[in-house]
C-alpha cells in the first residue's frame, strides 16, 4: 500500500456523561468519521486517503473537529452531511472555506 496522498484526523473524544465541558463525541463526531469512510471507500480512494478517529485535538467546542494532513488544514463542526464537500476540495487542493477553524484560544 502506498503512502496516503490525504490523511483525514476526526476528533471523536468523549468526556463522558456529566461533564461540564463540550466534546466532539456529544456533536456526532462518530457520525462524520463514518459517513467519511464511507466516502472514501464508495469513491475508491482507500490506497489514497486514509481517515483516523483520535483523541482530543484541543479544540472541544468548534467540534466536531477535523485536522487534514499534510495540508495543516484545520476544520470545524464538520457534520456527516459536509463530508462529500469536504473530501471534494481536500482532493482538489483547496480548503473548505466554510468549515475553516475560527481562530482562538485551544482548549
Amino acid at each position: 500500500m502506498p503512502r496516503p496522498d490525504l490523511h483525514f484526523l476526526v476528533c471523536t473524544n468523549d468526556r463522558g456523561e456529566g461533564a461540564e465541558r463540550p466534546c466532539c463525541a456529544r456533536s456526532a463526531a462518530l457520525e462524520t468519521y463514518r459517513r467519511l469512510k464511507d466516502a472514501v471507500r464508495a469513491a475508491g480512494l482507500r490506497e489514497t486517503v486514509l481517515a483516523t478517529r483520535t483523541g482530543c485535538l484541543r479544540r472541544c467546542s468548534h467540534g466536531p473537529t477535523v485536522v487534514v494532513w499534510p495540508a495543516n488544514r484545520w476544520y470545524a463542526r464538520v457534520s456527516a452531511d459536509d463530508v462529500e464537500d469536504l473530501l471534494d476540495a481536500e482532493r482538489a487542493g483547496r480548503e473548505l472555506e466554510r468549515l475553516r477553524m475560527p481562530e482562538g484560544p485551544w482548549e
